[in-house]
């Protein structure tokens, strides 16, 4: 079979294939790529290995031509010596771009058709560019020879441009087969994040459920418990703690008012540290009294002579209250029923978190859904323009 009975049989393949539509499953579009591809690059093969040979028989021709373009004599011209010389640097020049320009063309390393013609129609370029004035120099006294030489670049360039443009088809389905295998891959990177986020939806979902589970536990064991006579204890050591907060609260206000701040300053407005210590407890008696239980200004007091005994009952009261207060709190530590309430609180907090989390996976997981729509559309176009039919 010759050059150009292959590249008509593989031009008619080509338009046979176009018309015929093809019907696809989603599942089966990898394998179908794959296997068009794979049939594809070979048909690439096959013109590229065609052409190839083509340019080394061509390249046996022009040697031939470029010989004896190399022997003609200038010398025997009747014409001037500088004209001569001219001449003759112009031939050295012009042989050196056809020798580079074939040895570009034998040294062509491109697997895909499609760089392989770019590849090619950049050699013709540069060496039209580069040779066109050595050429003119050249046809000055060799014009037959030198028009022979590119009479035979013509038709070679017009022949490899038919052979590209009978097999254009080929070199289209390898960009279009390779964009559709970059959108598949896109539409299986999602599936996968998809996959990934309705998993983790499920986990949070059952780590819910198993916390609601516990919830539920934990409010039976709190209301068992509260049957039982040491709770009621507990509940009234809470309302007393309730209470005597209070009662705290409210006479160490009354204790404030039976300081006299405005003779304490006078009786330290030398000393700094003395008048820091007035100005906090002035400005913010309750906070700067709890602190240390009063110790600051009761000695400021003493050392002052401004105590008194409504003070020192007062200061004696509160302090009674707030052992009072101690025992309380004492009697409520380790009870179950607040162990109990704590991790149920906890655990209502935590169900609280899964529940967001979730909500937040949801609306990432419809975001990439409908993300996921763009690049479907745009396969079927594709797939379309190949007469595939996505089902």
């Amino acid at each position: 079979m010759g050059l150009f009975d292959l590249f008509k049989k593989l031009a008619k393949q080509n338009k046979f294939e176009e018309s015929v539509t093809k019907k696809l499953a989603f599942s089966d579009i990898e394998d179908w790529i794959k296997n068009k591809i794979r049939e594809n690059e070979l048909k690439e093969k096959e013109i590229i290995d065609s052409v190839k040979k083509r340019i080394d028989s061509f390249d046996g021709e022009l040697k031939e031509k470029i010989i004896v373009l190399g022997n003609f004599d200038v010398e025997s011209k009747k014409a001037q010596d500088e004209l001569k010389s001219a001449v003759n640097e112009g031939r050295k020049k012009y042989i050196e771009s056809l020798e580079n320009f074939m040895e570009n063309l034998n040294n062509i390393e491109k697997e895909g058709l499609g760089e392989f013609i770019s590849y090619v129609n950049s050699v013709f370029l540069n060496f039209d560019k580069k040779s066109r004035m050595h050429y003119e120099r050249t046809t000055i006294l060799i014009g037959k020879e030198a028009g022979i030489i590119r009479d035979s670049l013509k038709i070679f360039s017009k022949e490899l441009a038919r052979i590209f443009d009978e097999n254009k088809n080929t070199a289209d389905l390898s960009k279009s087969l390779a964009f559709i295998k970059l959108k598949l891959n896109q539409i299986n990177q999602l599936d996968e994040i998809l996959e990934e986020i309705k998993q983790k939806i499920e986990s949070l979902e059952k780590k819910t459920i198993d916390k609601k589970e516990r919830e539920s536990k934990l409010l039976e064991e709190i209301e068992e418990i509260k049957k039982d006579s040491s709770y009621l204890d507990y509940l009234n050591a809470q309302e007393k703690i309730k209470l005597l907060e209070e009662e705290i609260k409210t006479e160490i206000q009354n204790l404030r008012q039976l300081i006299d701040f405005k003779a304490l300053a006078n009786f330290y407005h030398i000393f700094e540290n003395e008048m820091n210590t007035i100005k906090e407890h002035k400005e913010d008696f309750e906070v700067s009294f709890r602190k240390d239980n009063g110790l600051k200004i009761l000695n400021l007091l003493e050392n002052s002579k401004l105590n008194n005994n409504e003070i020192l009952e007062k200061t004696e009261h509160i302090k009674t209250k707030k052992e009072e207060l101690k025992e309380n709190k004492q009697k409520t530590m380790g009870n179950e029923t607040q162990n109990l309430n704590s991790e149920k609180t906890r655990i209502s907090r935590e169900i609280e978190e899964l529940i967001i989390e979730k909500v937040k996976e949801e609306k990432r997981h419809e975001k990439l859904k409908i993300s996921k729509e763009e690049p479907i559309s745009i396969l079927k176009k594709e797939l379309s323009k190949l007469n595939v039919e996505l089902i």
